[in-house]
Parts: C-alpha cells; sequence; structure tokens
C-alpha cells in the first residue's frame, strides 16, 4: 500500500509538474534566443501562455499566445504553436520549432520586415501555409506560397498583384521563386538554416527611360533585364 501511494503521489507531482511548468523556463531552455528571438514579456504556462511584444532580431512580430508541446521539451527541442493578437499587420498563426530540427511549419499571415531586405523595396511578406524546416544545417521539408508586399514605387515600374511563389528545398537551403503572370518581373530568394540569404529583384521593360530609373536605384544589366541583388541575415 505505501508503494501504490508512493507512486500516486509522485505521479500526481509529475503531472501537476507539467501542468505548470512556466513558458519562460521552458523558452530559456530552448535556443530560440540564439536564433535571434527576443521578447519583452513571457507569462503563462507551456499549456497556454502569451510572449509580448516578440522579436526576430530588431523586427517586430507582435504579442502572441503560445502552446507548447511537452514531449519535445523531454528532448530539449521547442515545438511551440502559436497566434498572434491584435496587430496592424492582421492574424499570423502557425509552428515553431527549435532544437534540432529548426523553423516554421503551416505558418500563415504577414510579416513585416521594415528595412530587413534593403534596397529591395519589400515591405513584408505574405505567407500561406508555409513550412521551412532545417534538420542539422540542411533543409530538410519546405512548401507552401509567398507573397511579397511592395512599399518603395519605382517610376515607370508597377509591380504586379500576382507576383508570387512557392517555397522548396534547393540542397542545404530553402529556396522560393516568385514571378508574375507575365514574367515581366521575378523575386528569387535562398535561405540557410543559419539565417542568411541572398535576394535577386529582376524586371524586365523595354522603354530605356525605365531601364534608366531601375538603374539609378542600384538595378544592373542580367539576362533576365535588370536586376538588383541583396544579401544578408535574417
Amino acid at each position: 500500500m505505501r508503494l501504490r501511494w508512493f507512486a500516486w503521489t509522485a505521479g500526481i507531482a509529475a503531472l501537476a509538474l507539467i501542468a505548470l511548468f512556466p513558458l519562460r523556463l521552458a523558452l530559456g531552455l530552448s535556443d530560440l534566443k540564439r536564433m535571434g528571438f527576443t521578447a519583452r514579456q513571457v507569462a503563462g504556462t507551456i499549456w497556454y501562455g502569451r510572449i509580448g511584444e516578440l522579436h526576430l532580431r530588431s523586427q517586430p512580430l507582435g504579442t502572441v499566445e503560445v502552446a507548447l508541446d511537452p514531449l519535445p521539451l523531454l528532448l530539449g527541442n521547442v515545438s511551440m504553436w502559436f497566434n498572434r493578437l491584435e496587430s496592424p499587420d492582421g492574424p499570423l498563426e502557425g509552428r515553431l520549432v527549435a532544437g534540432f530540427t529548426r523553423g516554421l511549419i503551416n505558418t500563415s499571415g504577414r510579416i513585416a520586415v521594415g528595412d530587413t531586405f534593403a534596397p529591395l523595396p519589400i515591405a513584408a511578406l505574405e505567407l500561406d501555409r508555409v513550412t521551412i524546416k532545417f534538420r542539422r544545417g540542411v533543409c530538410d521539408r519546405a512548401s507552401g506560397r509567398v507573397r511579397p508586399i511592395i512599399s518603395a514605387p519605382i517610376p515607370g515600374v508597377t509591380f504586379d498583384a500576382g507576383l508570387s511563389g512557392t517555397v522548396e528545398c534547393d540542397g542545404q537551403r530553402a529556396r522560393v521563386r516568385m514571378a508574375s503572370p507575365g514574367s515581366g518581373q521575378q523575386l528569387e530568394f535562398y535561405v540557410r538554416e543559419s539565417g542568411e540569404y541572398r535576394g535577386w529583384l529582376s524586371v524586365r521593360a523595354g522603354d530605356p527611360g525605365v531601364n534608366g530609373a531601375l538603374g539609378g536605384f542600384g538595378f544592373r544589366p542580367s539576362p533576365q533585364g535588370m536586376t538588383l541583388t541583396v544579401a544578408g541575415r535574417l
């Protein structure tokens, strides 16, 4: 009877510990900070909590409600469902994984990018069920669609609202190629697990005046038309 009572008590204590495990402590044990995520406030438990003013490096992502899967925590990994609350950029929902596997799972919504991709005139990215998952530094799975929100106007160029493309793995990197229906504009990005990226925006215009304006923005002639290249780290 004593052994049964001890086992029952230990089981209840373990369940209580898991049920009340603080979200802040769980996130502190993960490598989210090393990936560049920071937050001003963290409250709640792993079952339901809230992260206030979440940032990816200098880029604000807003306040999100989250819930963690407790099983990956036993292996030092994080699998966290998130849902953004009351943001001017609208809803953003998906799953973030960190640890031996890193990336986004089935994520949809708008992410403002600020000047992350400058001088490319991109203000935000619209994600539609995007999955980008890396394992041991290699792209393991990638899917979904991405659409850029163009910000700064370029004289003589009207960016097509249909500019979008699918995400896929390309060796160690994840790649997204976005093209307008008429292929007059193309945007291509490669991203590594470290967050390093490289991208190209190409515009094909037959008007020499437009090409001259593009040259003033830093575009250079290429087989795809006039091309602007950018590289950095997310």
